[in-house]
């Protein structure tokens, strides 16, 4: 058989194959959409049995996630990003860890504390363009920055903290800019997000498992609310283990009557507070 004619048979061959996956995954895919659908009207129809007001056009897409753990050696790289090269550890206990250059100092806890004073920084045109910069030196992931201009014309720059592209909830990081200088970094920031090791073999509910959830359990929990207002999915602290911090996803449902976390691994349910 002539090259040129076995060529043209693989690439038949390839072709039947690729056909072959492509029935059998469109009718799977289809299946999936279908019984996605109807899961939702379901959970229409029971939270309108309820009296309860619930817009599933907004409902969130629910990325795949797990438990995860932190490692614990990106205080130094952050460090290194604010402080220069020659950032020295000042000290350091089984808490907490401090560096100090002659551009100025900084703090980091393991349990997300991050406060750095500058003195030596040099000035900078563009606030927000400085920070960008600055927090993807630290590895700082984030999906956006605000600017918060004073009346004594300074600027500060806040950012919430992301794992995975969702967000931490409830961590924010500000950089404060005064004169055209960098002068404090401070908030929370869970520094090791560049090294992150699954930790569950579960994966999270969906969005539409937790509100479900949060239904079932609704007369314990005495909401008394009419309307859910707001669904986020993302990370919280969960504890510290081994050298890390591990972090559990969540679902933030929040209702006219308040928000509740929902624990995407044990399904807890605990009031925002």
């Amino acid at each position: 058989m002539s090259a040129s004619r076995m060529k043209n048979l693989i690439i038949l061959v390839l072709t039947l194959c690729a056909l072959g996956l492509l029935c059998i995954a469109v009718p799977n895919r289809l299946s999936q959409t279908h019984e996605q659908r109807q899961m939702l009207q379901e959970l229409k129809t029971l939270y309108d049995s309820y009296d309860l007001s619930i817009d599933l056009g907004e409902l969130p897409r629910s990325p795949v996630l797990y438990s995860v753990e932190l490692s614990e050696d990106g205080a130094r790289t952050a460090a290194q990003a604010l402080l220069g090269a020659k950032a020295a550890a000042a000290g350091e206990s089984g808490f907490e860890s401090a560096f100090s250059s002659e551009l100025g100092t900084l703090h980091v806890t393991r349990t997300g504390g991050f406060s750095a004073v500058l003195t030596g920084g040099g000035r900078v045109k563009s606030p927000e363009k400085a920070a960008e910069k600055l927090l993807r030196a630290m590895e700082f992931q984030y999906q956006t920055l605000t600017r918060e201009p004073s009346e004594d014309g300074s600027v500060r720059i806040c950012a919430s903290q992301t794992l995975l592209g969702v967000p931490v909830l409830g961590s924010q990081l500000t950089l404060s800019y005064t004169d055209e200088h960098l002068i404090a970094v401070e908030g929370t920031f869970y520094t090791g997000g560049s090294s992150i090791t699954r930790v569950s073999e579960q994966e999270a509910i969906s969005a539409a498992d937790a509100l479900a959830q949060l239904l079932a359990r609704r007369d314990a929990l005495g909401w008394v609310g009419s309307a859910v207002t707001g669904l986020t999915q993302g990370y919280l602290p969960s504890d510290l283990a081994g050298t890390g911090i591990r972090f559990v996803p969540v679902w933030l449902v929040e209702t006219d009557a308040g928000g509740f976390f929902i624990n995407g691994i044990t399904r807890e349910i605990t009031a925002e507070k």
